[in-house]
C-alpha cells in the first residue's frame, strides 16, 4: 500500500515538473524569438571563444568557492567532510534548485541527506551547516537586490513588470529574514508553531518532545555556526568574493562580443535576477529568468542581440551544464531527482557509491 502511495506521489511530482518544465522552455525560446533568433547567431558568430572559456572558468570558481565557504561551515560543527564530496554534494544541490519551481528549497534538502547518507552527518546538524550556509548567500543576494531597486528608482523608471517582482521579493525577504531570526534567537514563536502543529497532527503528538529536541539541537548547532565571529567574517567575504566572480564574468562575456560594459549596469541587472529567483514560478526560473535579465540589459542601453546572446550563453553554463552534470551525479548516488525522494540507492550496505 505504501509503495503504491510513494509511486502515485512520484508520479505526480514528475507530472508538476514536466509541466511547469514545458512552460518554462516555452517562455525560454519566446524570450529569445522576441529579440530575434538571426541577431542572437549574428552575435553569437563574432564571439572570441577565449574569453567564452575564461568565463566558464570563473562560473567554476564561483561554484568551488561557494565549496570552500560551505566546508568552513561543516567543519565549525565539528564533522570532517573532504572538499570533493562537498563539491559535489552542491553541485548536486544547485542542480536540484534548478529543477524545482521555489527558490533554494530542494537542492538544500538534497545536500542535507547526502551529509547524512555519505558522511554520517546527523540530518539536523547537516541541516544546520546548509542553513548557514544558505543564510549566508541570501543576506548578500538581498543587500545586492535593495541597491539594485535604490539604483533604478534613482536613474531610470523601472517597467511595470519589475513592481510586481518587487512585491514578491519584498515579502518572500521579510519571510526569510523572519525565520532566520527565529531560528538564530531561539524566539518563542518557533515553540508555539511546533506545539500548535503537534496539536492539530494527532500522529505528531507522540513526537512532540522529539520533534522540540531535534530543533534545538538544530538550533544550538545554528547559533554556534553564525556565531563564530572569525567564522562570519570569513565565509562573508567568500561570499562578496562570489559577488565580485559574477561580475566580472558578465564583463568578461561581454567583453567577449567586443562590448565594453560598465560595472553599474552589471550590478542592477544581478540585483533583478536574483529577485527573480525568489518568484516561485517554473524550474529555476527558466525563461523568467532569462527574460528579466535581457529585458534589464536592453533597458540600460545593450543591444538586444548582444544582451541574449551573454544570457544565452550564461545560462547554457549555469542552468543547462549544472543541471547536466548534478542531475547525472544525483541519479548515480540513488537520488530520485525528478520524484523529490532522497532514497538510498539499492544497496544498503553501503551509504552511497563512490566516484
Amino acid at each position: 500500500m505504501n509503495k503504491t502511495m510513494n509511486s502515485k506521489k512520484i508520479e505526480r511530482n514528475v507530472l508538476k515538473f514536466t509541466g511547469l518544465f514545458a512552460v518554462g522552455v516555452v517562455l525560454f525560446l519566446g524570450v529569445f524569438n522576441f529579440v530575434g533568433f538571426g541577431q542572437i547567431a549574428g552575435a553569437i558568430s563574432q564571439l572570441h571563444v577565449p574569453y567564452y572559456i575564461i568565463a566558464i572558468f570563473l562560473i567554476s570558481l564561483s561554484i568551488v568557492t561557494w565549496a570552500i565557504r560551505w566546508s568552513l561551515f561543516t567543519s565549525l560543527s565539528g564533522h570532517d567532510v573532504g572538499f570533493y564530496e562537498l563539491l559535489k554534494n552542491l553541485i548536486i544541490g544547485l542542480a536540484i534548485n534548478n529543477l524545482t519551481p521555489v527558490f533554494k528549497m530542494g537542492g538544500e534538502a538534497a545536500r542535507v541527506y547526502l551529509l547524512k547518507a555519505r558522511s554520517g552527518i546527523k540530518g539536523r546538524e547537516g541541516l544546520a551547516t546548509v542553513s548557514s550556509d544558505l543564510t549566508m548567500e541570501l543576506i548578500v543576494d538581498i543587500l545586492l537586490a535593495i541597491v539594485a531597486v535604490v539604483f533604478l528608482m534613482i536613474f531610470l523608471s523601472p517597467p511595470f513588470w519589475l513592481y510586481g517582482i518587487l512585491i514578491v521579493f519584498v515579502l518572500m525577504s521579510s519571510l526569510i529574514i523572519f525565520g532566520i531570526f527565529g531560528l538564530y534567537t531561539g524566539q518563542q514563536v518557533i515553540y508555539t508553531i511546533i506545539n500548535w502543529v503537534c496539536n492539530r497532527v494527532e500522529k505528531l503528538e507522540d513526537y512532540r518532545e522529539s520533534i522540540i529536541e531535534k530543533y534545538e539541537t538544530f538550533q544550538n548547532t545554528f547559533r554556534t555556526i553564525l556565531g563564530n565571529r572569525k567564522v562570519f567574517a570569513q565565509t562573508a567575504s567568500l561570499t562578496v568574493t562570489r559577488k565580485v566572480i559574477s561580475v566580472a564574468k558578465f564583463y568578461v562575456l561581454f567583453a567577449a562580443f567586443g562590448y565594453q560594459i560598465n560595472v553599474f549596469t552589471i550590478l542592477i541587472a544581478l540585483g533583478v535576477g536574483y529577485m527573480i529567483m525568489m518568484v516561485p514560478a517554473t524550474p529555476g526560473s527558466l525563461g523568467i529568468f532569462e527574460g528579466g535579465m535581457v529585458s534589464i540589459f536592453i533597458i540600460m542601453g545593450v543591444p538586444a542581440g548582444i544582451a541574449a546572446a551573454v544570457v544565452f550563453l550564461d545560462r547554457l553554463i549555469w542552468f543547462w551544464a549544472v543541471t547536466g552534470l548534478g542531475s547525472g551525479l544525483g541519479t548515480y548516488y540513488g537520488l530520485d531527482i525528478l520524484g523529490g525522494e532522497f532514497l538510498k540507492s539499492s544497496d544498503e550496505s553501503t551509504p552511497g557509491k563512490s566516484i
